[in-house]
């Protein structure tokens, strides 16, 4: 018998234990090399496929995450896997074994257990990069479908990267475990737990923590979100933290002291358990819950996004095809007639067209982060042609009157109010000048945003007329757009009118910029969701980890309660509680946080997603069942088997 040996058959005696642990460093290697494989293809080095920069600058960022999530969950794990062996290491320290010898027998076991999970990883890898290069060329759609080739670069950085990882954090916990003395080794397990202290200070923190990060989250507008994302994860850290290591804790003392629920059935044991283990738990709980947010929240906000990406379209680029003629009295960027016949040639229905003139003006407006004035250009335009072009795309209509205007702003995911009502501005157009009453501002575009009509000033129908009637028309601007049904499919058709035009700045067709956008989003909802399955697959292993650090101790009271006349039936519902605490109380405060970000996502969207908030929470709590049943199922035959 030598070290190298002993460590061999510690890996097989702990294979249960290592199972969860070993498959999620294999999906963190393998993930990591398919990625690494496209940052360093050639022909992505050499830009020679479209987009291939762009999804390289994505992967790597995901690459950081993989890395920095590794690191953590690398560092939890040795810990889970010392832990409960701390017996173990006494007895070979009191049979004669030294101090450096233990410290390269954990440093073999952690090493041997690495190399095998990266070798198997970067196969794995290798295996489905081609697979990956399929996906990634169907998503593009170019031409050629990538080539699949040897990647040396992945595999030098893939494999030297986490040994350097596995090597750095294996000999961090070795200090912890060298240090100690045979009797504190042999003597781990047999220190009593007391009852977790409890204060209500905290309980009180954590309360306040979570409302203020709730409040600012659920308040979210587009522009002040730069600044409050920050303290909204703070609060979060802060509160959730709390919230598992007191008021958790309280209200388990709480329905502790219940004797009558006490003394039913197996409760009992559950809660007695459950009270004098809840600060080792508080911390798993936390982290858990932490991770159930980020990929409830990244996943459900890249879906969403993907999936509201045509009403954000049709919101934010009001027709198919519209334009701005800057000289009103002409058509020097394209002929309506041409616009007309393309769509027609191509087999698509135009539902209706809009052709509205007014008059360029400028006026004062609070700069949006400093609130000083700053001049502004608009279009001014009539009431009734407004209301036309609103009734059009079933937007409410202006009431005007008197000298009032309504100042219409094209993007609504920006609440900031530029005018208020009462508000007395000065109009200037030409030579001539007019003071008119705000009632308001509308964050809803209904003709292209496009340089001079990016923003509108709506008046009276008699005003207008009064401001118009000595403007000339060549120094009034002209907007036309015309709607298409089936507009999605009609990017070849845009194509040919964008050719057509004289200036592609004063042209906006929606079809091409909806496209790319989809084809983006689709990408990084391919590349998000490899990671979210990373996430999910490593923490659910911290729970599978934290079920199995001390199943040894659990078979000795298990055993124990068997012989006092406790059931096998009985034994399974104590078992089942315990693991489902574990997994579903994370659970529950994760989705609450995620339902928050939800609905500050949908305040920033101006949308209604709680049919997709809904397909996302309950497809992650079917995974999470899933990993439940698996688990309960491996824990209790564990358990259940050690029974004489």
């Amino acid at each position: 018998m030598n070290i190298r040996l002993l460590a061999k058959r510690n890996i097989q005696g702990n294979a249960q234990r290592y199972l969860a642990y070993f498959f999620s460093i294999v999906l963190s290697v393998s993930i990591f090399f398919i990625y690494a494989s496209f940052i360093f293809h050639p022909d992505v080095v050499h830009a020679n496929i479209p987009g291939g920069q762009l999804i390289s600058r994505g992967l790597i960022a995901a690459e950081i995450v993989i890395i920095i999530f590794s690191v953590f969950f690398i560092a939890y794990s040795n810990a889970a896997f010392i832990q409960p062996r701390k017996k173990e290491f006494g007895l070979l320290t009191l049979l004669g074994m030294s101090k450096s010898q233990l410290r390269k027998l954990i440093y073999l076991e952690q090493t041997m257990v690495s190399l095998i999970s990266i070798l198997i990883g970067v196969g794995l890898g290798f295996l489905f990069s081609k697979l990956f290069l399929m996906t990634i060329s169907w998503l593009l759609a170019v031409e050629q479908p990538i080539s699949f080739v040897f990647v040396p670069e992945a595999f030098i950085y893939t494999i030297v990267g986490f040994i350097l990882l596995f090597q750095l954090l294996s000999l961090l916990s070795l200090f912890h475990i060298g240090n100690a003395e045979v009797v504190d080794l042999l003597k781990d397990k047999q220190k009593p737990k007391k009852t977790p202290f409890v204060s209500k200070w905290l309980i009180a923190l954590s309360a306040v923590c979570l409302s203020i990060s709730y409040y600012l989250a659920c308040t979210l507008s587009l522009n002040n979100s730069y600044i409050r994302v920050l303290p909204i994860v703070f609060f979060v850290l802060i509160g959730t933290y709390f919230l598992f290591s007191q008021s958790i804790v309280a209200l388990c003392s709480r329905l502790y002291r219940k004797k009558k629920s006490l003394y039913g059935g197996t409760n009992l044991i559950t809660q007695t358990n459950l009270i004098f283990n809840i600060k080792d738990y508080s911390r798993l709980f936390f982290l858990t819950s932490i991770i159930t947010a980020v990929i409830l929240t990244a996943a459900g906000t890249l879906f969403m996004f993907s999936a509201d990406l045509k009403k954000q379209g049709m919101d934010n680029i009001p027709q198919s095809i519209g334009w701005v003629e800057n000289d009103a009295s002409i058509y020097s960027v394209i002929e309506p007639s041409a616009v007309e016949n393309a769509l027609k040639e191509d087999g698509f229905k135009i539902l209706y067209e809009v052709n509205i003139t007014g008059v360029p003006i400028t006026h004062m407006l609070p700069h949006m982060r400093t609130g000083e004035p700053n001049e502004n250009r608009s279009l001014l335009i009539s009431e009734s042609d407004y209301n036309n072009a609103a009734a059009l795309r079933k937007i409410e209509p202006a009431k005007l009157s008197g000298k009032e205007a309504l100042y219409i702003f094209p993007y609504g995911g920006l609440d900031y109010q530029f005018v208020h009502k009462g508000e007395q501005k000065e109009l200037h157009f030409g030579n001539g000048t007019i003071q008119v009453t705000m009632v308001g501002q509308r964050n809803q575009s209904i003709v292209a945003p496009i340089k001079a009509t990016t923003t509108l000033m709506v008046v009276d129908d008699q005003l207008y007329h009064e401001i118009t009637a000595d403007v000339p028309l060549k120094e009034m601007a002209r907007v036309r757009g015309y709607e298409v049904k089936d507009w999605e499919e009609s990017m070849e058709t845009s194509s040919e009118i964008e050719q057509m035009s004289n200036n592609h700045n004063q042209l906006q067709t929606r079809a091409p910029i909806y496209q790319e956008m989809k084809q983006g989003s689709i990408l990084i909802l391919f590349i998000g969701l490899f990671v979210s399955l990373l996430f999910f697959i490593v923490q659910g292993s911290m729970m599978y980890l934290r079920v199995f650090t001390n199943l040894e101790d659990k078979k000795i009271q298990i055993h124990a309660l068997h012989r006092l006349g406790l059931t096998k039936k009985e034994i399974r519902q104590i078992l089942s509680a315990e693991i489902r605490i574990l997994f579903f109380a994370p659970f529950l405060i994760g989705v609450i946080h995620a339902i928050v970000a939800y609905v500050a996502l949908s305040n920033l969207l101006e949308s209604n997603l709680f049919v997709y908030s809904s397909m996302v929470i309950a497809t992650y709590f079917l995974f999470q069942l899933l990993y439940y049943q698996v688990t309960k199922k491996i824990y209790e035959r564990a358990v259940i088997n050690s029974i004489k």
